[in-house]
């Protein structure tokens, strides 16, 4: 197998470690949210791992308006 061959290979690889790595961090990051009730915490972790690139993104637009709440 050529050198060549292998980029894409490691390419992919390194998207998905970043991927499983953000995942990881989002679901950290979301059991340690206080301001969450557990039903939220428990749809957000479902959103991580059902649809995950849409989830991270979707936490990342949704963690600062955490916030404005009042605690």
């Amino acid at each position: 197998m050529e050198a060549l061959q292998w980029i894409p290979a490691i390419l992919a690889g390194a998207a998905a470690l970043f991927v499983m790595g953000s995942i990881v961090w989002a679901v950290f990051d979301i059991l340690g949210e206080t301001r969450l009730t557990q039903t939220a915490r428990v749809l957000w972790v479902v959103l991580m791992f059902a649809v995950p690139l849409f989830g991270i993104l979707a936490w990342l637009f949704a963690k600062p308006r955490l916030s404005t709440l009042p605690r």
